[in-house]
């Protein structure tokens, strides 16, 4: 019985209907995990995670899953983000952890701002998301991709986080939307 068998009933519980998966291979390229989409309650969002990574994640405190939870018009966005993320760890054979800036040095979304993302628990569900629990002990880390902007990253790597958290608190941010205002301008 593997510790992970809670992991598909968990992310039910918390984020939705478990719609699909891709399989390893494809997009005639084998993978070492799976993308899985899974519809919000709402209707309104889609979350595409990993499945498998856990087992490529060395190093880590917790073996990981990576997640991104975009709204539901913009599933193929969360997609890649999720999938280029999860290449970079499996080819370099590494972790990220919360607070990490994973970045490209152009837009990494095309017909976005987004170069990047955030390491970060989910920024809508509750705490008790990040962390699956096997016999109340934690075995496996979700670890949700927020998509930034280069500006954004700059904020972070200057001021931190928080100074990013808080422009987004300011600006009522909604972090599920890839085509939001850019609050690392320093406009707010």
């Amino acid at each position: 019985m593997s510790r992970f068998q809670g992991f598909p009933a968990h992310v039910e519980k918390h984020v939705g209907r478990v719609r699909g998966a891709d399989s390893r291979s494809a997009g005639g390229r084998e993978r070492a995990y799976n993308l899985v989409y899974c519809d919000h309650y709402d209707d309104a969002h889609v979350t595409v995670l990993t499945s498998g990574l856990r087992e490529h994640t060395a190093g880590a405190p917790l073996p990981q899953e990576l997640l991104c939870t975009l709204r539901r018009d913009q599933e193929i966005y969360a997609k890649h983000l999720v999938g280029v993320v999860a290449e970079l760890l499996t080819e370099s054979r590494a972790r990220v952890g919360y607070g990490a800036l994973i970045m490209n040095d152009r837009v990494l979304l095309p017909d976005t701002a987004i170069a990047g993302a955030l390491a970060a628990p989910h920024p809508y569900l509750g705490d008790e998301f990040d962390v699956l629990l096997d016999a109340g002990e934690p075995v496996l880390q979700l670890i949700t991709l927020i998509p930034i902007t280069r500006a954004e990253s700059q904020l972070v790597a200057r001021f931190g986080r928080d100074a990013l958290y808080d422009r987004w608190e300011a600006a009522e941010t909604d972090l599920v939307d890839i085509f939001r205002e850019d609050v690392g301008t320093g406009r707010f």
